[in-house]
């Protein structure tokens, strides 16, 4: 995980709030993708059942839950870097 740089929680919350908007259970995952490549999210694992993505520029990381079958989002967790040190 990169080192921590000194980042406005405001911001950040912002942005947390702008992911939760985009993961939304009704939305196939090719348009999540979509949507986190254009909010400066990279792909840190991109499987069918799992996808770990972060943004450095954040300090944010975000685990989703894809049911294969259907393609649609099971379940996420977004987080800060903070909050999953030692989760690695």
């Amino acid at each position: 995980m990169p080192k921590l740089m000194k980042i406005d929680r405001d911001v950040q919350e912002a942005m947390k709030e702008r992911v939760r908007e985009v993961v939304t259970v009704d939305a196939p995952y090719e348009r999540i993708r979509e949507a986190l490549w254009d909010l400066g999210f990279q792909a840190k694992e991109d499987k069918p059942a799992l996808a770990l993505w972060e943004n450095p520029e954040y300090e944010l990381f975000l685990m989703i839950h894809v049911n294969p079958e259907t393609g649609l989002l099971q379940n996420y967790d977004v987080r800060t870097f903070e909050e999953t040190e030692g989760y690695e």
